[in-house]
């Protein structure tokens, strides 16, 4: 949580259009802002609806002072109307809303909402069927909630968990045919093969299939072991993605096109 983004329109693709803020009234009177003026939110993981009119992000509020992390607001998924100049959480309910870290929102052709997130929503089912506890699996490290691909309707519910990850499922997307194209963390159980890799999964959570990365991670300049984050298909099939390492002191990464029929 880095707070200081805010989401911008501009009437138009020129330097000097007019812009106009389109997240701040998401929180009442000045209580996006510190006492010197800086803001305390934070915006992110920017999507279009397949028509254009509709803006999907994620959002998460400003840190309450002096309270537990876990009671510290959670990363939302958010929408924005164009044509209505409405703005609207996607789940209405704070607690619901509340259950986990959603990001890396995006439609499905069926109007449904794709994100990831880390309220684990199946997994938990599971563990009561079984007559177990029900809690969130953290990540291999143990650090964190693991990020898992979970699906909802426009209106926030009928929330379905897709995958099934002890790590993270980040970033995914709709490829032509339907499937969804995602990068994964395989970490559990790996050594010399942790990296995260390209997988793509239909959208009813069947057909998990391994897609590239796991013998090209020495693809980066000067042989620096690279990560595949983002990826995206372009129109001629190819895959964009962002290569860059596992941590950095910034965001910086390298986007590269890779042909991932001929490797």
């Amino acid at each position: 949580f880095r707070p200081g983004a805010v989401l911008y329109i501009k009437e138009r693709a020129s330097s000097n259009a007019s812009s106009k803020d389109i997240t701040s009234s998401a929180f009442s009177g000045e209580s996006f802002l510190n006492e010197d003026g800086q803001l305390l939110y934070d915006v992110k993981d920017l999507n279009t609806s397949y028509d254009g009119t509709k803006l999907i992000f994620a959002m998460r509020a400003p840190e309450i002072e002096d309270a537990d992390d876990e009671d510290q607001p959670k990363w939302n998924i958010w929408e924005y109307d164009q044509a209505l100049s409405v703005l609207r959480r996607i789940i209405p309910g704070n607690d619901t809303a509340e259950g986990g870290h959603d990001i890396s929102p995006s439609y499905l052709p069926d109007g449904r909402i794709l994100f990831t997130s880390t309220r684990q929503r199946r997994s938990k089912a599971i563990q009561l069927d079984e007559g177990k506890g029900s809690y969130s699996g953290l990540d291999e490290d143990r650090n964190v909630e693991a990020f898992v691909l979970h699906v909802m309707s426009d209106q926030g519910d009928e929330i379905e968990q897709l995958t099934f990850n002890q790590s993270h499922d980040l970033n995914p997307s709709v490829l032509e045919n339907g499937k969804i194209l995602f990068s994964r963390w395989d970490n559990a159980g790996q050594t010399s093969a942790n990296g995260l890799n390209l997988y793509q999964i239909n959208p009813d959570g069947t057909g998990l299939t391994y897609l590239y990365g796991r013998h090209s991670h020495d693809s980066g300049d000067a042989g620096d072991r690279v990560q595949y984050f983002k990826p995206l298909e372009l129109e001629n099939g190819n895959i964009l993605v962002q290569l860059r390492e596992f941590s950095s002191l910034n965001f910086a990464s390298q986007p590269v096109e890779v042909d991932i029929e001929e490797f």
